[in-house]
């Protein structure tokens, strides 16, 4: 028992302790979201790839989430009074990350589908995929080497230069798809109010989804770089895949919001074809407005309601 006054419990299994429970509370909302898609209008009438897509995050992050619980209950629990067991790799944590990276990647290629349609040009399509798949590749690299090492807080140092790649890959690609989006629905203002003030809100829910997953990483990378031979870049980790999760949802759950936001600026409807007239924007311009969900119309009431030339305000 001498290891233990030795050994800096507060900066390892303390601030993971901590990660477990932000990312419960994290998880409660995933739970609150999925329920509220299933339930919304919207959610109803996406096409089938898209529900499968939010089935499938709330199972990955169901089971990341058991991972997660596993890891304190394996060093407290099964290992009490053995601080050696502190020292080992467990190996639920590498399979979270691995967990965390397959959400990363499904969210990433759902905003650079999202890109595609918005801009219609391969060449930024392409990029920010490959940064989808080089940050993917970083994280999963990591667990691999991670999950081979046995002594976990030896890992954290010997393994610094690829989780420092990782993690500064998945800065550098949330930041160019984020940015990416913000852009390209920037460039969709049209000058007509009501459909610029759409946009507007639109920005502000692309760069605050964004900044929040971007945050977590560049603080991920921070701790790494400050303290490789603590677990304050666990807690971060941990979080990283439900903040993932939650962006993609909330913007899909938005969009009833969005269509409720259309309506009450005017007692009746507002056919944003009779806009395309009515701008003086250049229509290549106009043509770019909004996409920012697979789904497309089926309702013809509805599609001559909110349509825009090729684009619909409903699919956010």
């Amino acid at each position: 028992m001498s290891f233990v006054p030795s050994f800096n419990r507060g900066g390892t299994i303390g601030v993971e302790y901590l990660g477990v429970i932000f990312s419960s509370i994290l998880y409660g909302v995933t739970c609150i979201q999925t329920f509220q898609y299933f339930r919304s209008v919207k959610g109803g009438s996406d096409v089938w790839w898209v529900r499968a897509m939010v089935l499938a995050l709330f199972t990955l992050d169901t089971t990341h989430e058991a991972f997660l619980i596993h890891v304190p209950y394996e060093q407290l629990i099964t290992h009490y009074a053995d601080p050696s067991a502190l020292l080992k790799t467990i190996w639920s944590i590498p399979f979270a990350i691995v967990i965390s990276a397959i959400i990363a990647f499904i969210a990433n290629s759902f905003f650079v589908y999202r890109i595609y349609k918005l801009s219609s040009s391969k060449l930024v399509t392409l990029f920010s995929f490959v940064c989808a798949v080089a940050e993917f590749a970083g994280a999963t690299a990591y667990a691999i080497r991670l999950y081979l090492n046995k002594n976990f807080v030896t890992a954290e140092v010997t393994l610094k230069s690829t989780g420092l790649a990782a993690a500064a890959i998945a800065v550098g690609a949330n930041v160019v798809i984020s940015g990416a989006m913000a852009f390209y629905l920037y460039a969709s203002r049209t000058g007509v109010g009501r459909s610029d003030s759409v946009i507007t809100k639109l920005i502000v829910l692309v760069v605050s989804t964004g900044t929040a997953t971007t945050v977590a990483l560049t603080a991920d990378l921070i701790a790494y770089i400050i303290a490789p031979d603590l677990l304050y870049v666990l807690m971060f980790e941990f979080m990283v895949g439900k903040l993932f999760v939650n962006s993609v949802l909330t913007c899909l759950n938005l969009r009833d919001h969005i269509n409720n936001t259309l309506s009450e600026k005017s007692a009746n409807t507002i056919h944003l074809s009779r806009i395309g007239h009515e701008s003086s924007a250049p229509t290549s311009e106009r043509a770019q407005i909004v996409n920012l969900s697979p789904s497309m119309q089926t309702d013809p009431t509805i599609e001559s309601r909110y349509k825009f030339q090729n684009h619909s305000f409903s699919d956010v």
